[in-house]
């Protein structure tokens, strides 16, 4: 049977009465029954910690009962149940407040933050958003947030009757175990989590050797090599003028916004890279990767011949089988190129981009390289593969080309040899790839779960110092979000 309308006001107003009467502590008739403070020494406590109420000056005091000195130690008011109140990491706090937030690729992460009465709202959310490395303009609603939540009331002690344990053991009359939230839901903040390592923005290079004795010095090597080649021999045209010419504008650098590089002072390049044999081409791919960096060289246009010359490289490379990975010329050099090629211009992003599987499958095969040299340029590659994939917009890369540098870099974790730099790098190429945009990302998120990379990550990290600590936390942010 339905109640009356005048049963249900009836009901209603009971328990608004109840609340108010929660929230504001005890009445003048309540406080009135209870022991004064000032005979406290003829209440003895029964164990250590034990919380009493007494009434001192018209107000109710909570006390506890230290068993050492056999004394009552007053703690302060009891103004009311502070509904609000719990525990967050192992620390008590006056309010444990929901926040959600919208994490990228969809979906929401439903965290806590906690305050404390007297506190300053602003440090409790400045503490709040480097914890979770938020978004710096959040400030100001987040300590908003807060001020409404908690108000700007007194310290809040739990009322219990006489003898009761209740606000050292969290029990419900204290008003200090877990937090209700049903009074209020959690506030919703769009807001999307910042990193400071990941993901990687822009492109790391390898810019030694470009100025003119470091260019005379490959060049010279080049005319060795032409001298004792069987076959595909440069003209003198291409060994002498052709190269020339190049060395001459990649040498002056603060020219490069207005110099220009013509197909035919490219060509001895093509040739070296893509007709030689290793033992033979290192010196033109190290040239190559000098040339890539200039942006009339590595213009749109120029597409197709950049990934004849990647394209070779790789082959090259690969060529190596398992000596990639105790080789040292051709892999550092291909691996250089690679990084470089990102940043050069449309043209040779736009082939590293189109070669982007055989480039994560050559990095694989040099990534347990014996010479250092080799695993910072594989690490480097890995890092600049990353970045590209997450700034293309043009281009939509399947979770698998993402979950191929995860491969990579779990190979580099495993097999134990980088030293620190190297290891930073690789594991900002990890986060990045796991805030990869859209539905990839999700994905790539999921299955790096999986797969417990958390896990593998937290150990490589622990070796390699501060910084690789600092992005190793990142990650975890991220795959919990």
């Amino acid at each position: 049977l339905a109640a009356s309308p005048g049963v249900l006001k009836a009901f209603n107003d009971a328990v608004t009465e109840a609340k108010a009467v929660r929230s504001t502590g005890p009445s003048t008739e309540e406080i009135a029954k209870l022991p004064k403070w000032e005979m406290n020494a003829l209440t003895q406590g029964r164990s250590e910690g034990q919380v009493q109420v007494f009434q001192k000056d018209g107000k109710a005091i909570a006390a506890q009962w230290s068993a050492s000195s056999g004394t009552w130690i007053e703690v302060g008011e009891v103004t009311g149940t502070n509904e609000n109140a719990g525990t967050l990491n192992g620390k008590q706090y006056d309010h444990v407040l929901p926040i959600e937030v919208d994490v990228p690729g969809g979906g929401v992460q439903k965290l806590q933050i906690g305050y404390n009465n007297g506190e300053n709202p602003f440090v409790a959310a400045q503490q709040f958003i480097d914890e979770h490395m938020l978004d710096q303009n959040y400030l100001a609603q987040i300590a908003d947030y807060i001020r409404q939540r908690a108000g700007q009331s007194g310290p809040t002690i739990g009322m219990g009757g006489a003898g009761s344990t209740a606000a050292t053991n969290g029990g419900g009359g204290g008003g200090m175990g877990a937090p209700n939230y049903a009074s209020e839901p959690a506030v919703r903040m769009d807001i999307t989590p910042t990193y400071v390592y990941s993901p990687m923005k822009g492109y790391k290079t390898f810019e030694t050797g470009i100025d003119k004795k470091g260019l005379s010095k490959v060049v010279q090597k080049i005319h060795e090599f032409n001298d004792s080649v069987t076959s595909n021999q440069l003209s003198t045209g291409e060994s002498g003028e052709a190269l020339d010419s190049l060395v001459n504008t990649l040498s002056v650098t603060n020219r490069y916004h207005s110099s220009t590089i013509s197909l035919a002072e490219l060509a001895p390049l093509h040739t070296m890279i893509c007709q030689w044999d290793a033992t033979h081409a290192f010196p033109a791919i190290d040239l190559a990767r000098i040339a890539v960096l200039h942006p009339d060289a590595a213009k749109s246009e120029r597409r197709a011949y950049w990934e004849e010359i990647l394209g070779g490289a790789l082959d090259m490379c690969m060529g190596l089988g398992d000596a990639a990975a105790t080789e040292v010329a051709v892999p550092m050099l291909t691996m250089r190129l690679i990084a470089n090629c990102y940043k050069g211009g449309p043209g040779s992003a736009g082939a590293a981009g189109i070669l982007v599987d055989k480039i994560l499958d050559c990095a694989e095969k040099c990534a347990a390289s014996s010479n250092k040299n080799v695993r910072l340029s594989v690490a480097t590659a890995i890092l600049n593969t990353s970045s590209y994939l997450h700034a293309s917009s043009t281009t939509t890369f399947p979770p698998s080309v993402a979950m191929r540098v995860v491969d990579v870099v779990g190979t580099i974790a495993g097999c134990g040899k980088y030293e620190t730099e190297a290891m930073v790098r690789s594991l900002v190429a990890l986060g990045t790839v796991l805030l990869l945009p859209g539905g990839c990302g999700s994905e790539v998120k999921k299955l790096a779960k999986e797969r417990s990379i958390g896990s593998m990550v937290q150990r490589v990290a622990g070796g390699h110092g501060e910084m690789a600590g600092a992005v190793s936390k990142e990650i975890m942010s991220i795959l919990s979000s």
